[in-house]
């Protein structure tokens, strides 16, 4: 329960928070269930602690990142321009994200698969994107050999490295915290090559709020096309 709530409160809040975060509806568009940058703020400016009310909307929805509509589109600009043409969504968890990129990525021509393990944070009687495939990010990644990688949150100490190293992919983009501890590994901060996304990180945020969270671009082992996009070229 949200601390300082009494049990109807916490009932209103949790109707609240899956209306406000949730799959799109039958003929909505890609990013017509995602809120607008703007309404986050808002929202955020509400609330006493950003960091209490946006964990306590993961717990209840079972969402990690909460994308922004301008954070999907940033992402769709990125790949436009490293021309990719495969993407694998990993920790994909209950699709809230793959709902926007799957249709996006296919008006775009580029080939797309979201996979999650179904070891996170269990949450009861919600429902799943049907674009979600249960499994293993690495192997799933192995086998749909994808230039660029996204993953949201992945478990804390768990490394990013075996993907990063596979000689296809260009680049890791991780969402959630730096560092290590609440997501991924310490020392893929520590030894493998990165740098911090700082359109994507201002837009969008974590379950632990929008001062801890943050968008690291991981190299990966693969040859891209031509010279590497820096931080200002990629506008990201």
């Amino acid at each position: 329960m949200y601390p300082g709530r009494t049990f109807r409160e916490q009932q209103a809040f949790e109707g609240f928070a899956r209306d406000l975060v949730r799959l799109p509806a039958p003929g909505e568009g890609p990013l017509d269930y995602l809120l607008p940058e703007a309404r986050w703020r808002e929202l955020i400016s509400q609330v006493p602690d950003e960091a209490d009310w946006l964990m306590a909307l993961s717990k209840v929805t079972g969402v990690y990142f909460f994308p922004s509509r301008e954070w999907v589109l940033s992402l769709m600009r990125y790949l436009e321009l490293l021309r990719v043409s495969r993407l694998l969504e990993a920790g994909a968890g209950r699709g809230y994200l793959t709902a926007a990129l799957a249709p996006l990525c296919a008006a775009a021509g580029i080939a797309f698969r979201a996979v999650d393990r179904g070891d996170g944070e269990f949450v009861s009687g919600l429902s799943v994107y049907p674009g979600v495939e249960p499994g293993d990010a690495y192997l799933c990644a192995r086998e749909f050999q994808p230039e660029v990688v996204v993953y949201g949150w992945p478990p804390p100490g768990q490394t990013v490295s075996t993907i990063c190293q596979l000689p296809f992919l260009h680049y890791l983009i991780c969402v959630g915290e730096t560092g290590g501890g609440a997501t991924g590994a310490r020392e893929d901060w520590q030894n493998l090559p990165h740098r911090r996304s700082w359109a994507l990180s201002r837009s969008g945020r974590g379950r632990s709020g929008s001062q801890r969270h943050a968008v690291t671009v991981f190299h990966g082992g693969g040859k891209v096309a031509g010279p590497r996009l820096s931080p200002g070229q990629a506008r990201i």
